[in-house]
């Protein structure tokens, strides 16, 4: 019997997180996306089930197809049928695999039997892979033939398709992965740009190019800072402003990297009244694709859920925020733009900001989601140790579980558990996510249900600002 597949994916860390799987020798692959070529003379391995209750790393693999056996597309749905969502390749045919991967995908996005959804999360996964790759080691030496290859492969998809901006932005995930965050404006930035004039294959491919290392310069400053909970000291804050300079300079160390993807590097926190950073830069002083990548930049942080964040906002009050940004902040054709390619994917209809007056979203029609914290889906390795409270009035860490959060909102995550834990039993959560490994938040267990073979779907509720009491 497989795995359901919310265990197989507790199990196997998700997509994006290969850093956390190497330790048992094999990589996750997720099946719903990876083309079938890209398997070509690699063993393939299926995750054994774990004992019952437990989610144990030592569960082990099997073999399920070596590798002068092909792997078909007939395998991959079948496995997608008995409840499989990965299957693993071992560590030592990393390289072989991205490299078919990668080679799959462009030919996948040429493909006219595919479906244009089915190419857009080839191209989204198999770009955040190679993010999380960049970010762990930013050679772009060894990494610069695969960025271009990949940014040929999303801007083929946009100019070939006219809906392609509207699957990448289904595909995209709302976590609080650097990688992902990279990945959303460089799949945004291209259909934006293409809506505003910019249609040469050469011009659309520097521009992904931009997006995708735009943020490179994070690498470089310390994570403490990054991922402080809290207001930022003005010493702290001078330190992350140094990113789009601490990046700028990196890519110039290397040759053949195009100006525009220095510019944008270095100018996507530059404001048109000069109050952006680090340069202080205005108006057309500011290169036109860096403009362009402010507004999407701007607006992914806007509406990626972080747990550390005082809030998130919709994607109507993302809107809001923009429009009240022009043309102090942002240019308003590029926001215009903007606009009118999210009313093709969201139920919205954004009337435009009349003068001297904020933007308003029309009212949402009946029936329509009214949910104020909107949960997501995200892929994020954690660890749930309870709290009791002690004699004396502290409180005790007790041994905690390994899971992997498959939901989050502002005020709230979910996740499946190998144990029940009590409702209302306060618990500190400890993120293993990209550049927030070692945070940690605090919450109530507000849901605790059986779920399938001794598995339990638990629900916590995050604190703000540790209420009731507990000195956590």
């Amino acid at each position: 019997m497989g795995h359901t597949p919310e265990q197989d994916f507790v199990l196997s860390g998700g997509p994006g997180t290969s850093v956390h799987s190497a330790r048992s020798g094999y990589l996750p692959v997720p099946l719903r996306c990876v083309p079938h070529t890209a398997l070509k003379e690699i063993a393939i391995y299926l995750r054994n089930r774990a004992e019952a209750g437990t989610a144990s790393e030592s569960a082990g693999f099997t073999l399920y197809r070596d590798a002068d056996v092909p792997f078909t597309a007939e395998d991959r749905e079948r496995l997608l049928a008995s409840g499989r969502h990965f299957i693993y390749v071992r560590i030592a045919d990393q390289v072989r695999y991205r490299a078919q991967t990668e080679r799959a995908v462009a030919d996948a996005v040429e493909d006219p039997r595919l479906a244009v959804a089915e190419k857009s999360a080839i191209v989204y996964e198999t770009s955040v892979e190679l993010v999380n790759e960049l970010l762990t080691e930013p050679d772009l030496v060894a990494y610069s033939g695969r960025v271009e290859g990949l940014s040929r492969s999303i801007s083929t998809l946009v100019l070939n398709d006219p809906q392609a901006f509207s699957h990448l932005f289904a595909a995209s995930h709302h976590d609080f992965y650097t990688a992902t965050h990279m990945v959303n404006v460089a799949t945004w930035i291209v259909p934006l740009a293409h809506a505003l004039g910019y249609r040469a294959m050469d011009q659309l491919l520097q521009i992904c190019q931009a997006g995708l290392l735009h943020d490179i310069g994070k690498v470089f400053v310390a994570e403490e800072v990054l991922n402080l909970k809290g207001r930022l000291s003005d010493e702290q804050w001078q330190l992350i402003k140094q990113h789009p300079i601490r990046g700028w300079t990196h890519l110039k160390s290397f040759a053949g990297i195009p100006t525009l993807v220095h510019d944008v590097c270095r100018q996507h926190h530059e404001r048109l009244d000069g109050s952006g950073y680090p340069d202080g830069l205005a108006g057309d002083a500011i290169a036109h694709v860096s403009r362009i990548c402010a507004v999407v930049d701007s607006f992914d942080a806007m509406t990626a859920l972080r747990p550390f964040k005082q809030r998130s906002l919709a994607v109507a009050d993302a809107v809001l925020e923009l429009r009240a940004g022009v043309p102090h902040w942002y240019d308003a054709e590029i926001v215009d733009a903007w606009v009118q390619l999210l009313r093709g994917v969201h139920d919205a209809d954004f009337r435009p900001a009349t003068a001297g007056a904020r933007a308003v979203p029309a009212p949402k029609p009946e029936g329509a989601e009214r949910r104020r914290n909107k949960r997501y889906k995200c892929d994020c390795p954690a660890r749930v140790n309870p709290l009791v409270r002690t004699a004396d009035g502290g409180l005790h860490e007790k041994p905690g579980i390994q899971v992997t959060i498959h939901s989050l909102s502002s005020f709230g995550l979910g996740f499946l558990s190998p144990r029940a834990l009590e409702v209302s039993r306060p618990v500190r959560v400890y993120l293993q996510a990209g550049t927030w490994a070692g945070r940690f938040v605090h919450g109530l267990v507000a849901r605790c249900r059986a779920y399938r073979d001794s598995w339990f779907e638990i629900g916590v509720e995050l604190y703000r600002d540790d209420p009731d009491g507990f000195e956590v």
